[in-house]
């Protein structure tokens, strides 16, 4: 997408890429044209204190308490959710309990300190007992769509991701298993506004409360 200064700039994490681009080619039906621009949060949030970026769509907790961004309102998406994928070809993974398994050697989890699903995923395997029995096994990478290019790829022998990215590849992994939601933090993911905010990106607000939108948004597990 080619970006013009006149454009209405919309970040998302990164995560979020193909079900924020699907919404924005929905809205762009009626003429609108606007910039998407995608990232790790911090990365989203350190453009858009030096660039118009107008709205964005994310984690709120991060977005309000971590960002270092003046958000005053916002408008509520939907809830992030974990999952555990495995690779095509591997066996079927049913519960929470079977990382335990011998078969299941390597584990692939967002950075548990900075990602969102990667802190969520460290608080699911320690609420539900897990992680002292399984830590030698994790391999920690970046972000989600890392360790989604891990399981689809066949390295490792499960993944934690989040339930839009599960949804998003389905017929690239052999499957999912979505975690007890109680056994984390509930993620909140919001169209948070900037000072950027303007006409255009309060239109854009309203058709993301429309019914097309929220369609769209559930179909990618939001």
């Amino acid at each position: 997408m080619s970006a013009n200064a006149d454009n209405l700039k919309v970040a998302a994490g990164a995560g979020y890429k193909k079900v924020v681009m699907k919404v924005i080619k929905e809205y762009e039906k009626s003429g609108k044209k606007i910039d998407g621009f995608f990232g790790n949060m911090r990365q989203v949030s350190a453009q858009a204190k030096q660039t118009d970026i107008a709205l964005i769509i994310g984690d709120k907790n991060f977005l309000l308490k971590k960002s270092g961004l003046n958000i005053k309102e916002y408008t509520p998406i939907g809830e992030g959710k974990v999952v555990i994928a495995y690779p095509k070809g591997a066996k079927e993974i049913k519960s929470s309990n079977d990382l335990l398994k011998d078969e299941i050697k390597k584990i692939a989890m967002p950075q548990p300190k900075k990602a969102i699903y990667g802190i969520a995923g460290k608080e699911f395997l320690i609420n539900e007992k897990l992680y002292d029995k399984v830590k030698e096994k994790l391999y920690i990478v970046a972000t989600v769509p890392q360790s989604l290019t891990y399981v689809i790829a066949g390295e490792v022998d499960a993944s934690i991701l989040n339930l839009t990215a599960a949804l998003e590849n389905k017929e690239r992994i052999g499957g999912y298993f979505e975690v007890n939601p109680n056994s984390y933090s509930k993620i909140e993911i919001i169209a948070a506004k900037t000072n950027e905010c303007n006409k255009e990106c309060k239109e854009f607000l309203e058709f993301l409360e429309t019914a097309k939108s929220k369609e769209i948004f559930k179909s990618y597990g939001l």
